[in-house]
């Protein structure tokens, strides 16, 4: 009986020890695909961000009063808030401490696109954000592959 009770005892803690692996394999798993899909729609968010930064620019070199301007600075202003809630998923999904402030300076480098004076500086601040994008992938790159 003893042994019976002994081998119960085994198997049940086998069992235990099999069943935690396995829920701890889910949750890494999930947790991957969380910050993956937060990741990657941060860099999506940025980009479209960076594109609607271009437009006014535009606009305001053709007409500084033209409704076409309001319109290119009322969807940029959308795609910055799309860029910032993006922001949001990723300092929940990160536990990266360096993550967050590349992924702040990504964003705010795309932002100050719209400070530029004429081609050039625009050119420049265009790089500058492309930069600061590819910073923020490459350690969100690496924290998923550790």
């Amino acid at each position: 009986m003893a042994g019976t009770l002994l081998g119960s005892f085994v198997t049940f803690l086998f069992q235990r020890r099999t069943a935690d692996r396995a829920e701890a394999f889910t949750w890494r798993r999930l947790t991957r695909e969380e910050r993956l899909t937060a990741y990657s729609g941060f860099a999506e968010a940025v980009v479209a961000y960076r594109r609607a930064q271009y437009d006014p620019f535009h606009r305001r070199l053709e007409d500084q009063n033209s409704p076409e301007l309001v319109s290119a600075k009322t969807e940029s202003y959308h795609r910055r808030m799309i860029a910032q809630q993006a922001l949001f998923r990723v300092q929940l999904v990160t536990d990266d401490p360096g993550l967050v402030p590349l992924a702040e300076g990504a964003l705010e480098a795309t932002r100050l696109m719209a400070e530029a004076t004429d081609g050039p500086s625009l050119e420049n601040s265009v790089e500058r954000a492309k930069h600061a994008l590819s910073d923020f992938l490459l350690a969100a790159g690496e924290h998923m592959r550790t």
